[in-house]
């Protein structure tokens, strides 16, 4: 249904009729952040969209109209990044290119932040519009990026927001530093002197108090008063029209009338049957009513001025938008007067939308009286709409089922799937007894195809109710059934088995190559089959258990190309795909790329459902590890705190004791507790055991000076079966504790075959943690001869910039002009403002908010002002 996301980004054409607003336009350009908030039929984006064009001759404008994808904070500042490449400011499009192909990967406001220097270098005066801002209101992540905007947004930067309601913006700020410009639908409704002019403008001749009764009985509503201006256009005695007007039902069922009543017979009939939904096309409306004139007849329509508007016209099927009053009283009107055309309608459309929208589909067989063909609708495609994450689409289409029908069971089935995948055990079982019960009514393949989806369901319930192995022994075991069954079974019930016991086993991590077959299995089985977010879960669990064979880049590659098709599709926030997002924080964990990893874990975890312990344990793990790196001390307690709480609540892995009893000893250490760290790691290790844990406990050694014991715990490490990230952690530590021991030509070795192991995925983690001592150490090794000189050079410039990040002296270290341009970053002025302000050319202020950034190891303004915060250079 939804076009290409590039349509929400342009300006919307000026509407015929309407008329100018001056006193509106001056004090929407009075202030430098505007916010217009009012119902339905206000003229918000109409305001919006003349002072858009207004000012386009002198400056671009950002547009970008809000719709629900955009709660997902990453695709909102993705979209803002698209619209500001589509506004026309040709200085912005080799910068923006490079956030376009990190945006997937990025956290939200730092991608933000990215965005706005980009801004910043730009001395052109800008505007950005947010149109229907209402979409955010229950989504506290994208409104604050929103708020971030505004906070951070340059001074060349003018800012307006349309909504119905507005999101929990901080907005008092603004309104105390007089930036703000808030208006609502009272100064948005027509003033008696606008009233006069729009009926002016539509070629009326109403006396003076005809006028005035219009405008008191529709209060100023400005769509109100258009659709009052419609009807007296149609009407014999258009003097009349006020007197008859009555607020909200009877002023909607009175002027659909007129309408209806003015318009020629061919229009009258073709509105009737294109409004059974506000939103239509083409396609739709020609196969309902079995004609091939639609587009002639929906231009008419907003050539008329009837309730429509354009849509997506990039597509090659264009949409348009009935007003939703309008069309819903139209629906009534028509369901009134002719039910038997109703009723033939809703049927088609039922068949037309049952491959573009199940959920309404339903609505349309509903309203048809055919519940029973609603069922069967929900039946063929609710497992679809699961598998696309679209979990509130298949509650709304059970809340319109009837509760008995031949295939009701599907309904108590779809319920507890979604129960049992939020951990709602006993609704989940309660819904999976009705659909036993309901099963009879079934035909007999019917019957088998539920006998099939109750499989997948009794699934989630023994991995919850037994643990994971239990669950793989009944899935491996559903699977031969289904190999030995003489009829085919389902291509999305076979994969879904496959995709569970794949992710199981990588879970349990008792044979790490062993999930791959059944995850590739089943992404080629959904691809078959058509089943893209099926193939996408696949691919994306596949990415865990493939650290075993050891193409680390390559893995990554596919996490990221999983994502981008999922984005692709609106599938931003699909939670099957946690573990691809993980992944990439897995990678830029072990690369060094602390912050990167920190964002891409936290976002993993937000996904990650509720009984999905494991892959929450693991996330836990790293995030603690990640903390821990950048000296986030309080997260990494945190964070270990809540594996602590997973273990002692039963849900955990064997190894997990292992596992924590490593992070334990590293945040001792890290707290300075080398006493207690140095006994935890002395304790005889655990079986089974965590696969790093031996490189956690000699770290703890080594660091508490103790050398021979981090090198017989490294011993541990069964080289053979090593994976090549443990192998590079193991070889580091391995040759610190020789070059403590004085041993150089066993450290040379150890940090050979190091490199060796790190090299072909810039696995250069490791090597950052250690501080000075590897940094002589690499030196020493260039000097003595190495095959990775390459290598040694890029791990060395990172740890020089690693330990610039943690030293304090940063007044001795940043230029006398650097320290006066960071007090100018905490300010919203633009380079070019900073540079003019400073007598100096726009390259050298850039040139010094590079080295300062640099110095300070941020990437963006608001990280630098926040470092400069903490080292007290304020």
């Amino acid at each position: 249904m939804v076009g290409p996301r590039q349509a929400r980004m342009a300006t919307p054409l000026r509407p015929p009729g309407i008329i100018d607003r001056p006193r509106l336009s001056s004090f929407i350009d009075r202030r430098p952040v505007v916010v217009l908030v009012g119902m339905a039929g206000y003229g918000k984006s109409t305001l919006l969209a003349a002072a858009a064009r207004r000012q386009r001759d002198s400056e671009p404008a950002l547009w970008l109209t809000v719709d629900d994808s955009d709660r997902d904070p990453l695709r909102l500042v993705s979209d803002l990044i698209t619209a500001a490449s589509l506004s026309g400011l040709d200085e912005l499009g080799a910068d923006l290119e490079p956030l376009r192909a990190s945006a997937l990967r990025a956290e939200p406001l730092t991608l933000v932040d990215a965005l706005l220097e980009v801004l910043y270098d730009s001395a052109v005066p800008l505007t950005l519009v947010l149109d229907d801002l209402q979409h955010l209101s229950e989504s506290k992540a994208s409104a604050h990026v929103v708020d971030h905007v505004l906070r951070w947004a340059p001074a060349n930067m003018r800012i307006a927001i349309a909504a119905r309601v507005v999101p929990p913006l901080r907005l008092q700020r603004l309104r105390l530093e007089d930036r703000l410009a808030y208006i609502t639908h009272d100064e948005l409704a027509f003033s008696p002197e606008e009233t006069v002019e729009a009926v002016r403008a539509a070629g009326l001749e109403l006396d003076a108090d005809t006028v005035d009764t219009l405008h008191r009985t529709t209060d100023g509503w400005p769509a109100g008063v258009r659709m009052a201006i419609l009807a007296a256009r149609r009407s014999d005695r258009p003097r009349q029209v006020p007197l008859e007007l009555r607020r909200d039902q009877a002023l909607a069922d009175y002027l659909a009338t007129e309408v209806l009543a003015s318009l020629s017979d061919d229009i009258r009939e073709f509105v009737l049957d294109s409004c059974l939904d506000e939103q239509v096309c083409v396609s739709l409306i020609d196969t309902i009513r079995g004609t091939h004139d639609a587009e002639a007849y929906l231009e008419q329509c907003l050539a008329d001025g009837l309730f429509l508007t354009r849509g997506d016209v990039s597509s090659e099927d264009a949409w348009y938008h009935w007003h939703p009053l309008f069309a819903a009283h139209i629906r009534r009107l028509l369901a009134a007067n002719l039910p038997r055309r109703a009723q033939a309608l809703h049927e088609t459309a039922a068949s037309w939308w049952s491959s573009v929208d199940p959920p309404t589909a339903i609505r349309h067989a509903m309203a048809a009286g055919d519940s029973e063909r609603a069922s069967k609708i929900f039946a063929d495609r609710w497992l679809d709409l699961f598998l696309e994450g679209r979990v509130d689409a298949v509650l709304e289409a059970v809340d319109q089922l009837p509760e008995t029908s031949t295939y009701s069971s599907d309904a108590h089935l779809a319920k507890a799937l979604i129960f049992g995948q939020h951990g709602s055990l006993v609704a989940a079982r309660s819904e999976l007894d009705l659909a036993r019960g309901a099963a009879d009514l079934l035909p007999a393949a019917a019957r088998a195809r539920l006998e099939d989806r109750m499989s997948v369901v009794e699934l989630f319930r023994i991995g919850h109710d037994l643990g994971l192995g239990p669950a793989v022994e009944s899935g491996a075991a559903l699977l031969d059934l289904m190999d030995r069954s003489q009829r085919a079974p389902d291509p999305a019930i076979r994969a879904s088995v496959q995709v569970f016991v794949g992710m199981a086993e990588a879970r349990l991590q008792t044979h790490p190559k062993l999930p791959l077959e059944m995850l590739r299995s089943s992404a080629t089985t959904a691809h078959d089959a058509g089943l893209l977010a099926l193939e996408l879960t696949a691919l994306a669990e596949s990415c865990l258990p493939a650290v075993a064979e050891g193409r680390l880049s390559e893995v990554r590659d596919l996490a990221s190309s999983v994502l981008a098709r999922a984005e692709e599709r609106g599938w931003v926030g699909l939670v099957t795909l946690a573990p691809a997002v993980a992944y990439l924080g897995w990678f830029d964990y072990w690369r060094g790329n602390l912050r990167e990893a920190r964002a891409q874990l936290e976002r993993s975890l937000s996904m990650v459902l509720p009984f999905d312990w494991e892959l929450r344990g693991l996330v836990l793990n790293f995030l603690t590890k990640t903390c821990l790196s950048l000296g986030d001390l309080r997260s990494a307690r945190r964070n270990a705190a809540e594996i602590t709480s997973m273990i002692e609540s039963g849900h955990a892995a064997p190894w997990w004791p292992s596992m924590l009893a490593g992070l334990d000893g590293l945040i001792l250490l890290a707290e300075g507790n080398s006493h207690d760290a140095v006994a935890l790691a002395s304790r005889p290790p655990t079986d089974p055991e965590y696969r790093l844990a031996p490189c956690h406990r000699a770290k703890v050694l080594l660091r508490g000076g103790r050398p021979e014991a981090a090198l017989a715990e490294l011993d541990r490490v069964p080289a053979p079966e090593v994976f090549v990230h443990i192998q590079c952690l193991a070889h580091c530590l391995a040759a610190e504790a020789h070059a403590v021991l004085g041993s150089a030509d066993a450290a040379h070795a150890s940090l050979e075959l190091a490199l060796a192991a790190a090299e072909p995925d810039e696995l250069y983690g490791p090597f950052l943690g250690a501080g000075e001592a590897m940094t002589e150490l690499l030196k020493s090794h260039l000097r003595h001869g190495t095959a990775h000189p390459t290598a040694v050079t890029h791990v060395l410039g990172r740890i020089v910039r690693g330990e610039d990040h943690n030293v304090t002296g940063w007044g001795e270290r940043l230029t006398e002009r650097e320290r006066v341009i960071l007090q100018y970053l905490a300010t919203n002025l633009t380079n070019a403002e900073i540079a003019e302000a400073e007598f100096i050319s726009l390259h050298t202020a850039k040139t010094h908010i590079a080295h300062i950034y640099q110095k300070l190891g941020v990437s963006s303004r608001r990280a630098a002002i926040r470092r400069a915060a903490e080292l007290e250079l304020y």
